[in-house]
């Protein structure tokens, strides 16, 4: 009985339309009671997952499980009812402990949609039971009605959430149409329908705006703001909407109420009613006019803007100053750039306080504007090859109309429109100098009627003006033409100011540079590492090298051939202390004595970057003093010798008589050897006070021309076989065959003295004699004359350094034996010929004497020859 009740009941819940919770909760219930088990729990699968929906005396813990696991999984596997026993049921994870469960999968139209699971049989006599066939079978019968219910209150579920969500789109309709009305109302654009007759049927507040036209003057009406010149057009529009097309944003022109033109962005939609057919036509209209207005404004200030930055770009090709302005002028008067017939540039003159006309570009009459202007039209050249022309074209050009623009000459102090210009930093455009304020000077000189002032302002500086007029073709200056001009004015005001600094630096550095290269004094430039930077013309000349051979090498190496400065340097004591230091250098590589004075230079953080260097070559004012000296002392030595050689001449007489007298007496061998000795020493000693009476008492030679080949061949001949004494060998060689104006047995002397020095010096080496034109001269030279150089070289043991500057000085030798008044005379002896004798040693490897002698120029003779 309890169990057809339980039936019954479960029945019932087919007719029950509760929440589907509430539905399954009694399911459980009833299938408990139904099949008399302690326990029971409905799980229905989602998403691959079995959830717990329902239970009956139990609280599990396990809410989710896999739908192919445990009890229920394999159930679900084999798609029917089954029964397990304790010990089957021990291998699973079970919601309570259990000793028999029966397990009905839920299935709609085969498919699984869940389980239930009921727990213990109860079984009044002995506890606990198993489940029996008859269960099973119950069982099946349930999973079917089970499934039918659960089913049922689905779908009745689904059909109360659409309803629901029904009456929600129903009132979200009613809120956008309520929205839409609202929006269409409000809407600044006008949006019309019509039907397919193109008969008005809506007209919102936009519309009414925008035509002109009230609701009740078009509603039931054709649609009356297409232009007679568009009907067609708009036909072929509707007829392509009619056709389920949506046009959007064509951009035309519509007509309103008081007959006005006005452009329009339009889209064209069709209308369907709810059965999809298409009813009319509805158009949203948005005047663009104003906004169209924008962009052709846009466009062309853009365009503006484009030919200005261009024709800046052009303009700043160059900083000279003239073919700067000269361009920026042609840029204001070509009808490519901004197109006025003539233009004037004023500039600030601070110093007077003026604002003074520099150039201008325009025709000065009628016929000549005409001549200009066709003659441009003949040849079609775009301004930008004007431009280009110009940048490249050297010329003064000295128009009238730029003859009578430098005559302007306008006080700061005074208050006439260009003035203001500069001091208000403002434009002014006259249109009629009769009635408005205006320039009377400009007026006068340029007869200007209508004019316009712009003023050239780089960092907030007013630096001058432009001055420009239409006087030839009477065109209006406009607001347009003014905003185009201060627009590039603005642009190229900096690039004038740029290019007047550069012309007065520039002008400023050619005066320092001829300065520079003016002084006579060698002047270079070098960093703290010794490498020169600038140099002047002197010095190059002195090196006798170019400027880009000299700048960036070591001063050092190219002054003095070293590798590192000299020690005695004022140069390097100067980069070592950083104090400037003054001091004698001998130059031998630069052939003179320098006085060199180094200062250093330093940054702004006080380190030294450098130093600048000034060498005076004083080797004619040493050479002077120290002639003086030389003269000086010889003046006393001369004295004083020739008081010694007369007190010594005489007794030196009798004792040689005397010992002649002896030798033609005396018959005995041995004395006579000695009366012999007696008087050899005698003429030494007559020889030696003939040499210092010779050179303390000059006297005057006689000269004549001869060549020096013939000379060179007399003395080789007198040495050669002096030279074999020592084992040395004789080089020579003669470029050039020269004739010399001269003594001959003087110079003859003085070779013979060179070579005879150079031969006792060297022992088995090489003596050589070249002759040859000098190309490059000593400091001393006469530089109206030309010269040829005698050098006479050996690879001798040299000259000490200490002992160089005292060679020629009288009765200074090196020899135990001489009276050290040999180059002494050959020097006086070179010197007397016009000439001069230098000489270049090194110990140990030899030593060169170079001897400096003029050529003479026979008239009507040949002053060189070919020689060997």
């Amino acid at each position: 009985m309890k169990e057809r009740q339980a039936l019954f009941e479960l029945i019932k819940l087919l007719e029950v339309y509760e929440d589907i919770e509430i539905l399954l909760e009694r399911l459980i219930y009833y299938v408990c009671q139904l099949m008399n088990a302690q326990a029971g729990i409905v799980r229905l699968i989602r998403n691959g997952y079995l959830y717990v929906t329902a239970t009956y005396n139990i609280n599990s813990d396990k809410t989710v499980i896999k739908s192919d696991e445990g009890v229920c999984g394999k159930v679900l596997n084999e798609g029917k009812v089954k029964k397990f026993n304790k010990s089957e049921l021990e291998k699973y994870e079970l919601d309570i402990p259990a000793y028999s469960a029966i397990c009905i999968p839920l299935k709609m139209q085969q498919e699984n949609i869940g389980t239930i699971l009921v727990y213990n049989k109860l079984d009044s006599e002995e506890g606990f039971g198993e489940f029996t066939q008859e269960d099973i079978e119950v069982g099946e019968l349930f999973s079917a009605i089970a499934s039918l219910i659960i089913l049922k209150s689905l779908k009745f579920r689904e059909l109360k959430e659409r309803e629901i969500q029904n009456i929600k789109v129903m009132a979200q309709i009613e809120e956008l149409k309520s929205y839409l009305e609202s929006l269409i109302q409000s809407s600044a654009d006008a949006i019309i329908a019509t039907d397919l007759n193109n008969i008005v049927t809506a007209w919102n507040k936009g519309a009414e705006n925008i035509f002109g036209y009230t609701k009740e003057e078009v509603i039931g009406k054709p649609l009356a703001v297409i232009p007679d010149f568009l009907y067609e057009m708009e036909k072929i529009y509707f007829e392509r909407v009619k056709q389920d097309e949506t046009l959007k944003d064509i951009e035309t022109v519509m007509i309103t109420k008081e007959n006005k033109i006005i452009e329009v962005s339009l889209t064209m939609s069709p209308i369907k009613n709810s059965r999809g057919e298409i009813v009319g036509v509805s158009r949203i209209i948005r005047d663009i006019t104003e906004k169209k207005k924008l962009e052709r404004d846009l466009i062309r200030r853009n365009e503006e803007l484009t030919k200005i930055l261009f024709i800046s770009s052009a303009v700043r090709s160059t900083l000279e100053l003239n073919k700067l302005l000269r361009m920026i002028l042609t840029v204001i008067t070509m009808g490519e750039g901004l197109g006025f017939n003539r233009a004037v540039l004023f500039l600030v003159d601070e110093e007077s306080n003026t604002l003074r006309g520099v150039m201008a570009v325009g025709p000065s009459s009628y016929e000549e504007a005409w001549h200009i202007w066709s003659s441009m039209s003949r040849e079609k050249k775009t301004l930008f090859e004007v431009l280009d022309e110009l940048s490249t074209k050297e010329f003064e050009e000295d128009s009238f109309l730029e003859r009578l623009c430098k005559n302007i000459s306008i006080s700061l102090n005074d208050n006439t429109p260009i003035v203001r210009a500069i001091k208000e930093k403002k434009v002014f455009n006259i249109r009629d100098a009769h009635k408005e304020e205006a320039d009377p000077v400009i007026i006068q000189q340029l007869g200007s009627i209508a004019y316009a002032v712009v003023p050239l302002i780089s960092k907030d500086k007013a630096i001058g003006a432009v001055w420009v007029d239409n006087l030839y073709t009477r065109k209006p200056i406009t607001e347009q033409d003014i905003n185009f001009l201060k627009g590039f004015a603005d642009q190229v005001a900096g690039a004038i100011e740029n290019a007047w600094i550069f012309d007065k630096v520039e002008q400023a550095e050619k005066e320092l540079e001829m300065i520079f290269n003016s002084i006579t004094d060698l002047i270079y430039y070098t960093d703290e590492t010794y490498t020169i930077k600038k140099v002047n013309r002197s010095f190059l000349d002195a090196v006798g090298l170019k400027e880009n051979e000299v700048i960036g090498k070591k001063c050092f190496k190219l002054i003095h051939k070293t590798n590192y400065p000299l020690e005695e340097c004022p140069h390097r004591k100067a980069m070592e202390t950083g104090i400037s230091q003054v001091g004698e250098l001998e130059e031998n590589y630069l052939d003179g004595v320098y006085l060199l004075s180094s200062s250093p230079i330093f940054d702004k953080n006080g380190n030294l970057i450098g130093t600048i260097n000034v060498a005076k070559n004083i080797t004619e004012l040493r050479n002077l003093k120290e002639r003086i000296i030389s003269m000086e002392k010889m003046a006393a030595l001369g004295e004083m010798a020739a008081k010694v050689a007369h007190e010594i001449r005489n007794p030196l007489l009798a004792i040689g008589g005397f010992a002649k007298r002896l030798n033609k007496e005396l018959k005995d061998g041995k004395s006579q050897e000695y009366i012999k000795i007696i008087i050899e020493e005698v003429k030494r000693l007559e020889r030696i006070l003939n040499e210092i009476l010779s050179f303390v008492k000059p006297y005057p030679i006689a000269k004549e021309s001869f060549e020096i080949k013939q000379l060179v061949d007399d003395v080789v001949n007198f040495v050669e076989s002096t030279l074999k004494d020592n084992n040395n060998e004789f080089k020579l060689m003669i470029n050039n065959n020269f004739t010399v104006l001269g003594n001959y047995d003087k110079l003859k002397e003085v070779l013979l003295n060179l070579i005879s020095n150079a031969n006792e010096a060297t022992k088995d080496g090489l003596i050589t004699l070249k002759i040859q034109k000098a190309d490059k001269l000593p400091v001393e030279a006469d530089a109206d004359k030309e010269y040829f150089i005698i050098e006479v070289e050996d690879t001798g043991c040299g000259i000490e350094k200490a002992n160089l500057k005292r060679i020629f000085d009288p009765f200074f030798t090196t020899k135990t034996t001489g009276t050290g008044l040999g180059l002494a005379i050959s020097k006086r002896i070179v010197e007397e010929h016009g000439g001069i004798i230098k000489v270049e040693s090194e110990v140990n490897k030899g030593t060169k004497f170079k001897v400096y002698l003029p050529i003479h120029k026979e008239q009507g003779g040949d002053n060189e020859n070919s020689g060997s």
